[in-house]
């Protein structure tokens, strides 16, 4: 979708101060060695127990607001974006955040969508200034806290680790440092049992009182017939390739051509092969060496990669952004920007 006078017009992050290193897990015996060596993390950051992911979020969000200079009653919508528990059971955390950022009486609600929560709810925010003009600022967060027993940062799923924070993102009608050009989505709902795995349905979170197992779920979808790894590759390569060619075509822009390429904090060796090797994506124009500091950080990752991009000060006038995000379900969604000027922060 190519999307006309809207822009981003503030970012913001929050990463915990605690640091675990891949190398602390390991000696400590929550980390495979070899793992290590192949994802490439080398730490994450942890949250403390008041740190709660909605908490992290209004403080990025916070942040975003302020820089975008946009007043508490511009915002007619908030999206907070997750993938798993938020401090509560039978809870809004979205109108937490609301609450905690600019207020009001505009519509609040969450977006569930895994690791692409973030673009997700972009996209979404986009449709929402183009339908309702009354408003000129929608607010987009994401934040997670991968805390045991619940969840296992460490070995809970293979070729990820999992840090704590938070993103935040102001999309506006009005005017920003960046131009948002196109968006685009792809979604694969096929794929959507590699998560959920074969074995039935739990009665409750946590019921079996383990940490969540996203390595059996996967394995046990890709071992019911031979072919199933390769389809499944084919599957995810293709669908990528689809949602990332519409948005560059919607912004009239090659991927050469773009300046910076933010993509999640994966293991190095998905990076390697889906980025670099079959996109020609240099490393050197994504965030990616700064990621391996602070871990997968679910839906966030994107938003605070595009935040310490311009924190960095390498972004310029004319320059073009390409990011790239894909949540469990399956969904895809790539975004570029232009930078129009450099933000004064």
């Amino acid at each position: 979708m190519r999307w006309d006078n809207l822009y981003v017009a503030g970012v913001g992050a929050y990463l915990p101060e605690q640091v675990q290193t891949a190398d602390e897990a390991v000696a400590l015996g929550l980390y495979d060695a070899e793992e290590s060596i192949g994802n490439g993390i080398r730490s994450v950051r942890v949250a403390s127990d008041e740190e709660a992911p909605p908490v992290m979020a209004a403080a990025a969000g916070n942040q975003a607001v302020q820089r975008s200079g946009h007043a508490h009653a511009d915002f007619g919508l908030v999206l907070h974006a997750s993938i798993g528990h938020q401090g509560q059971e039978f809870w809004t955390p979205a109108n937490y955040v609301q609450n905690e950022t600019v207020g009001g009486s505009g519509t609040a609600l969450e977006v569930k969508q895994g690791s692409n929560g973030g673009l997700a709810a972009t996209e979404l925010a986009a449709a929402h200034l183009t339908a309702r003009p009354e408003h000129s600022a929608v607010l987009v967060t994401v934040a997670d806290a991968f805390r045991p027993p619940y969840f296992d940062r460490w070995a809970s799923d293979n070729q990820q680790v999992y840090g704590d924070g938070a993103g935040a993102l102001v999309l506006s009608s009005r005017g920003g440092f960046a131009r948002l050009l196109s968006t685009a989505s792809y979604t694969d709902s096929s794929l959507e049992p590699i998560y959920r795995g074969v074995h039935g349905w739990t009665k409750a979170p946590f019921e079996q009182g383990t940490p969540v197992d996203l390595r059996s779920r996967k394995s046990d979808y890709l071992l019911q017939h031979e072919d199933a790894y390769e389809q499944t590759i084919h599957l995810m390569t293709k669908n990528a390739g689809l949602a990332l060619q519409e948005a560059l075509d919607d912004a009239d822009t090659k991927l050469a051509d773009a300046q910076f390429f933010v993509h999640a904090n994966i293991a190095e060796s998905i990076a390697n092969f889906s980025f670099y090797t079959m996109l020609g994506v240099e490393r050197a124009r994504t965030t990616y060496d700064w990621g391996q500091t602070i871990g997968h950080v679910g839906g966030a990752d994107q938003l605070i990669g595009i935040n310490h991009l311009l924190e960095s000060g390498r972004p310029k006038a004319g320059d073009r952004i390409v990011t790239m995000g894909v949540g469990v379900g399956f969904m895809w969604t790539v975004a570029v920007l232009e930078i129009v000027s450099t933000p004064s922060w």
